[in-house]
């Protein structure tokens, strides 16, 4: 058995001030980052073949997605909304399957649907606060999904298009 770290009561009122200090917005990419850690996690567990470790790592990432799906407002919403919430339906139900299957491909599709919408989640806040545009944030997708973009076609201006 590994010895207690000396600093994990440092470590938790950090992380309990870091949550009740947190903006709305800070808290929606914390409960990404939560999920996303249960299921690294859980893919452990799987690869061990322990699966306790497994089955309540996948039910905490399951939890923190119905908390997400609870916070979409489907009344009002728009198509966004809706289909946000079936994307986030989705991602419990390859959970259920990761689960009962043992299933790590599972996981990581999820994983991957919970770090593309984090990201998504990141640039809006940083959108709303000034610090990127959104062409910089286009900009910035594009790269990573190797895309050549001009962003000045977006903008109105055609200088860069044929005569």
């Amino acid at each position: 058995m590994a010895p207690a770290n000396p600093y994990s009561k440092y470590i938790k009122q950090y992380q309990t001030s870091n949550i009740t200090t947190a903006t709305p917005e800070k808290l929606m990419i914390l409960l990404f980052d939560g999920a996303i850690q249960f299921l690294l996690k859980a893919k452990a567990a799987i690869a061990e073949s322990n699966y306790k470790e497994r089955s309540e790592n996948i039910d905490g990432a399951r939890k923190i997605i119905r908390e997400l799906m609870r916070t979409i407002d489907l009344e009002n919403g728009n198509d966004v909304s809706k289909q946000l919430f079936k994307l986030y339906n989705r991602m419990a139900m390859n959970l259920i399957k990761a689960n009962v299957q043992r299933n790590a491909g599972k996981i990581d599709e999820v994983i991957q649907d919970l770090t593309n919408i984090r990201w998504g989640f990141q640039k809006a806040i940083e959108i709303q606060s000034g610090i990127i545009t959104v062409e910089e944030a286009m900009t910035e997708q594009a790269a990573q999904e190797g895309i050549d973009v001009n962003i000045n076609g977006l903008n109105g201006d055609n200088t860069n298009n044929a005569e």
